[in-house]
């Protein structure tokens, strides 16, 4: 197998494949980037896995600078040459709960004890690094082939119970490749979302794969779709609402182009609550400092009409004068300044007819406000 660089990638890879002989260790591009080579796709993230440890041979090299360490996961972020490629050692890892963030029980264990904490098969194979620029594939399961029937296949029954974001990786997989999941692991799915256990659930873990699975544009609101559909939210929530068409309406009115952020939030932002908002003024303040998005997914949870209310006659409203128009009519530095700006503020929101323009707004306060 042969992985498309250029020359000075290669470069740099001839040299690491040399410097891990002397070293004694062997390395291996894993994961995404063999993945995707044998998809024919160009790959752009360089992560190589150490057999041993991965710090202790970087470290070793004199033409690495070394920009961060994870001592407790053996990984580093380095960079040659202007490069920056990403290095981890082999481990093994445990869940003490479902959901949690592993625990790393050895650093240097043996490649086919890496491979196995992967998600599926395909992200489960190895190219072994030589100095001829040739890649040794190790595939102990099956993820070649995987790949050639658009498979999505996790590598033990456990997978799913351990890391339900695997779930949502699954799904970007779907949508990205048109892959779909075997028939074994649909039931594996089932089964853990009958009954899911979010006791020891990261949620942090959760809204970062929810972040890569909505990143793009094109594939967002398929991906919301599916998500409830496949009743994939039960990794969060009990009950979860969507309707495409009102979606796809509402980031309409609202004028929303990032579909990818609005849906992110409309997940995450699950229990959005109705606010008790009595006067123009009340819905003005509570909605002044919310993004065109925050605005749109706080309708579609609530359908309260104050939002069209702000948007549609609130939104715009502006005070013309200063603090420095005031002081140079005379008025005293202090709160009185804010007093009069906001005073200014809640007669436009009320819609007083009179005071519109800048110099509707100098009368009023001529008017109103005593030197």
């Amino acid at each position: 197998m042969r992985i498309k660089f250029n020359d000075k990638i290669n470069e740099i890879i001839k040299n690491l494949a040399l410097e891990a002989e002397r070293f004694g260790v062997k390395i291996y591009f894993v994961g995404g980037l063999v993945r995707d080579a044998l998809m024919g796709i160009e790959p752009f993230d360089i992560d190589i896995l150490v057999e041993g440890n991965a710090i202790s041979f970087v470290e070793s090299l004199n033409f690495v600078q070394i920009k961060s360490l994870h001592k407790d996961f053996g990984t580093l972020k380095a960079q040659i040459s202007g490069v920056d490629i990403d290095f981890a050692s082999t481990r093994i890892e445990k869940y003490p709960k479902s959901g949690c963030l592993p625990l790393v029980e050895k650093i240097g264990c043996d490649i086919k004890d890496d491979l196995i904490r992967r998600d599926f098969t395909i992200n489960a194979i190895a190219a072994r690094i030589l100095p001829t620029l040739e890649y040794e594939i190790i595939d102990l399961y099956n993820g070649c082939n995987d790949i050639r029937e658009g498979i999505l296949r996790v590598l033990h029954n456990n997978s799913y119970i351990d890391d339900p974001t695997r779930i949502l990786r699954g799904l970007d997989f779907k949508l990205r490749f048109n892959f779909d999941f075997c028939t074994q692991d649909k039931k594996l799915i089932d089964e853990y979302l009958k009954n899911p256990d979010r006791v020891g659930l990261s949620k942090d873990r959760v809204i970062l794969t929810l972040n890569k699975l909505f990143a793009s544009n094109e594939r967002a609101l398929a991906a919301l779709n599916e998500f409830y559909k496949s009743k994939y939210y039960k990794i969060l929530y009990d009950e979860f609402y969507f309707d495409i068409h009102n979606f796809k309406n509402s980031l309409e009115l609202f004028n929303i182009k990032d579909f990818g952020e609005a849906c992110l939030k409309y997940v995450i932002e699950n229990n959005k609550q109705v606010q008790n908002l009595k006067s123009r003024v009340e819905i003005y303040k509570y909605f002044r400092d919310f993004s065109d998005i925050d605005l749109c997914i706080y309708y579609l949870k609530t359908n309260d009409n104050n939002t069209l209310v702000y948007l549609n006659e609130l939104k715009n409203i502006q005070v013309y004068l200063k603090g420095s128009d005031l002081i140079s009519m005379g008025f005293s530095q202090g709160k009185i300044i804010g007093y009069i700006l906001n005073k200014i503020l809640e007669v436009k929101l009320a819609q007083t007819p009179a005071v519109i323009t800048l110099a509707d707004e100098i009368e009023f306060v001529k008017n109103t406000f005593k030197l």
